[in-house]
């Protein structure tokens, strides 16, 4: 019997309290009832945005790792070799493989770059040089494993028949990036421009037909050339291979390829299979848990500054309302409806915030990102925002604004019903 007491009893401060909450907000000014909405859809972008733009940027890296490196699976030597042995044995391997798509063989070697066009003060003086890694690929197969064709900034892609053709990373040109005053880059080279290729003592000249920017430093820092040229220069007979970049069929796990290839190639413990998650640099993966953090604490100051602004807005309005508080619960109308009814109006100016601005990212920001990514020196990052992430925000936000709408309601309306009355 007291509970189904207590029960009606707080049925009754919901209804009064929702009145009253209705009342008060049709009375209020529209145009402050707009700039708290306002506020509060500030507040949840911040919230959301800047962790999802940190965040996007670390998956940007990673991704542009992925696309432009290492594809689903990257196979390399072990330490101790310089390059992977039975390639040819391997090479069955993968083709055998149930989601295997394509696959890009590299041969790779250090080598320097040199911009004999410089201008010499003196016969002696050599030209502008750059080190970089130089590899060899066929151009079809490499392009349809990593794509690079679709990330030239500049010229054409490598064709069979550019012997002596080179694709070179904006990493190693002045013009393309911009590095410290230590990292060497070569100046006024644009298509067309004949450099000097050095690996060890072989030399031989050759001409830029393409310029990339895959927004991936490893990629970027490379020089390709066909591998029939290469191997040439470096008097390779065999076909062993440095690099086997692995792409799978979309949804294959990568996990099940990697398992795959280890048991059925009898050489596996000369290479090194990894997926591209393992090839990730520890750097990269650091730098997301950081932005996170980043982003984590950004959402807490702007959640802070939402707390603050309904409390304020509440509070100013209940302690300008006293008398008519005193007056309502004189005439019979609980503290607990008058608290209720201030907790609706916060909670109205906190879920009105919330819904616009999920409304504006949903439907025009994440798309947005998607077609303009923004463009950083270090790679292209998008808005990285799932569901889950907004919803969980919005929830956190809106007990925030039940907190805030309560404190101050419930600290005025715990006065002496005469004295607020009387104004004292």
């Amino acid at each position: 019997m007291k509970m189904r007491t207590s029960f009606s009893k707080l049925k009754k401060d919901l209804t009064v309290g929702q009145f009253l909450a209705l009342r008060e907000l049709k009375r209020n000014n529209p145009w402050s009832t707009a700039l708290i909405i306002f506020v509060m859809s500030l507040t949840f972008f911040n919230m959301v945005l800047m962790g999802g733009i940190l965040i996007g940027l670390a998956d940007g890296m990673m991704n542009s790792f992925k696309t432009y490196y290492s594809s689903d699976i990257l196979i390399k030597p072990v330490s101790q070799n310089t390059s992977i042995s039975q390639a040819s044995m391997l090479d069955s391997v993968i083709k055998s493989l149930p989601s295997y798509k394509a696959l890009s063989k590299r041969y790779t070697v250090a080598a320097i770059l040199e911009n004999e066009s410089k201008v010499k003060i003196k016969d002696t003086e050599i030209g502008q040089r750059v080190s970089g890694t130089l590899v060899g690929i066929n151009p079809g197969e490499e392009d349809a494993v990593t794509g690079l064709s679709s990330q030239l900034i500049s010229g054409e892609f490598l064709s069979d028949y550019d012997a002596e053709g080179i694709i070179v990373g904006k990493s190693l040109l002045a013009e393309y990036s911009k590095g410290s005053s230590t990292e060497s880059r070569l100046e006024g080279v644009k298509i067309g421009s004949r450099l000097k290729l050095m690996i060890g003592k072989t030399e031989t000249d050759v001409s830029v037909k393409g310029i990339i920017d895959t927004g991936n430093s490893t990629v970027d820092s490379r020089i390709f050339i066909l591998e029939s040229t290469m191997r040439a220069l470096t008097n390779n007979q065999s076909l062993n291979v440095n690099e086997i970049a692995i792409l799978l069929n979309q949804g294959s796990d990568n996990k099940e390829a990697q398992g795959y290839i280890v048991d059925n190639f009898s050489y596996s413990t000369d290479v090194i299979v990894e997926t591209a998650e393992e090839t990730l640099p520890k750097a990269i993966s650091d730098m997301k848990k950081t932005f996170s953090i980043l982003g984590n604490i950004v959402g807490v100051i702007s959640l802070i500054v939402g707390a603050i602004t309904i409390f304020i807005v509440i509070f100013v309005n209940a302690i300008t309302r006293r008398k008519y508080i005193g007056i309502m619960k004189g005439i019979g109308i609980s503290a607990r409806a008058i608290e209720i009814s201030y907790v609706i109006q916060s909670l109205f100016y906190a879920l009105s915030g919330i819904l616009f601005s999920s409304l504006i990212i949903i439907w025009f920001l994440a798309p947005w990102f998607d077609l303009h990514p923004l463009k950083f020196p270090v790679t292209e990052g998008k808005l990285a925002i799932t569901t889950n992430g907004l919803i969980i925000r919005g929830l956190i936000l809106t007990v925030t604004a039940f907190i805030s709408g309560y404190v101050p309601a419930w600290m005025v309306t715990k006065q002496n019903t005469l004295d607020a009355i009387l104004g004292r």
